[in-house]
């Protein structure tokens, strides 16, 4: 950062924070100081408070504070402490930011939090974003300290005679990240006395691994996929003979997992229609492709009046218009042109279900609209999204496929209803 611009710094009142604060004062740089009170330790977190409000006074710079009930937050949202802990710490750097005019948020994480992270991440699975630490900077958020050991800060802090608190809970092994500090890396360092410093080498070298890897992830992705509207096409030849870290890290943006990539990988030359289920997205095997689509939520009816101009539900925008010129149908296949007398208003616009039938135009009698979509070869993901037109309970227009022949523009007719689907933003 330079210089003139507002940093905030977030401090604990612990050693590595106020290290963190004497540096940036030190060096000159704009900043103010911002401390949350978690209210897990009594009037031990009230004393942390306190002197982090001192510090600030001492450094002239603003003081930020706020207090949470971290408790209740973990138990009405499911999680642990820590992770309440972490969301409302960056839900109120994120308010801050807007707020205050501030470019960067400044973490006091050093070499061995970095450590910590990798093993905890390695304990639990991880890929190479996992194993490579916590990077320096990512977005706005800053961690000046990563070059230095915890064993160095505190060398500094005791040279310049510098006061800190003392977290209590920083002793207790019930939390998986002290047990890493206490019991696990005291190990490792009686196999390596040199494990922080080898450790910041081996760091700069998966650094280096990572970046080749997204540029062939950049590569694969503007190569390979396409976009219509909201679906991410992505053709099977494209990822057949990719590296599965290269396929993990263009699926994982959506939501997918290591173990879901791999059952992905491994079902490429099987059957088309399997699915698989993110948090955010739903990703079909189609026959060619991979088809990820958002998920969406329960869509509804909504009506349509003769005179109205635009209409729509949760998946389709339509506008709609009338004309009395009938040598201008629209004849593409996210347009429809229908007979406007032989219609009975409000239409329904709807999403398809088991039972619909209808007359596909260019056919003789009745269809069920399943039947219709398994022959237009409409995969399983984007048939969740089939709506269709409906007018006195009969299907005008299985949207942006086919209209019924029912109500085909004929020589007769006199005046034609235009339904046009509109590309979502």
């Amino acid at each position: 950062c330079d210089k003139g611009d507002k940093v905030l710094l977030a401090v604990s009142g612990g050693v590595d924070s106020v290290v963190l604060v004497r540096l940036f004062k030190d060096a000159g740089f704009n900043f103010a100081i911002a401390h949350c009170n978690f209210q897990l330790r009594g009037s031990e977190s009230d004393g942390d408070e306190a002197f982090v409000r001192e510090l600030a006074r001492l450094n002239n710079v603003s003081c930020f504070v706020r207090s949470f009930d971290t408790k209740n937050y973990a138990a009405m949202h499911g999680v642990s402490t820590q992770m309440a802990a972490r969301d409302l710490r960056y839900a109120w750097f994120a308010d801050l930011i807007a707020e205050q005019g501030i470019k960067y948020i400044a973490t006091a994480h050093h070499l061995d939090d970095s450590l910590e992270t990798v093993l905890f991440n390695l304990a639990k699975g991880t890929g190479i974003s996992g194993v490579r630490g916590i990077l320096p900077k990512q977005n706005n958020l800053i961690r000046p300290l990563l070059f230095a050991s915890k064993e160095g800060i505190l060398s500094y802090a005791g040279n310049n005679d510098l006061q800190w608190r003392e977290d209590s809970s920083n002793e207790s092994t019930k939390y998986s990240r002290n047990l890493i500090r206490h019991e696990v890396i005291p190990v490792l360092k009686k196999i390596n006395p040199s494990l922080i410093s080898t450790f910041m080498q081996t760091r700069q070298r998966l650094e280096d691994a990572e970046k080749v890897l997204m540029e062939k992830v950049d590569q694969v992705r503007s190569e390979g996929l396409s976009f219509q509207g909201e679906d991410v096409y992505v053709p099977k030849e494209t990822i057949a003979g990719q590296p599965a870290a290269v396929v993990e890290e263009l699926l994982k943006s959506y939501g997918f997992n290591w173990q879901q990539v791999r059952e992905v990988l491994s079902g490429l030359a099987g059957l088309a229609g399997k699915v698989f289920l993110s948090g955010s997205h739903q990703l079909n095997i189609d026959r060619s492709h991979l088809i990820i689509s958002p998920l969406k939520g329960e869509v509804g009816e909504e009506y349509i009046e003769s005179q109205e101009e635009y209409a729509g539900n949760e998946v389709i925008k339509l506008r709609c218009y009338q004309s009395d010129d009938i040598n201008h149908m629209l004849r593409k296949k996210n347009e429809a042109s229908v007979d406007f007398d032989r219609l009975n208003f409000p239409l329904k616009l709807r999403k398809w279900k088991e039972g619909d039938v209808f007359c596909p135009l260019g056919m003789r009698g009745k269809k069920k609209v399943s039947d219709f979509m398994i022959d237009e070869k409409i995969p399983l993901n984007l048939k969740e999204r089939v709506c269709v037109i409906e007018s006195a309970g009969e299907v005008v227009w299985v949207v942006g496929h086919r209209v019924d022949d029912r109500f085909k523009v004929r020589p007769d007719t006199k005046r034609i209803f235009n339904m046009v689907m509109l590309q979502n933003d």
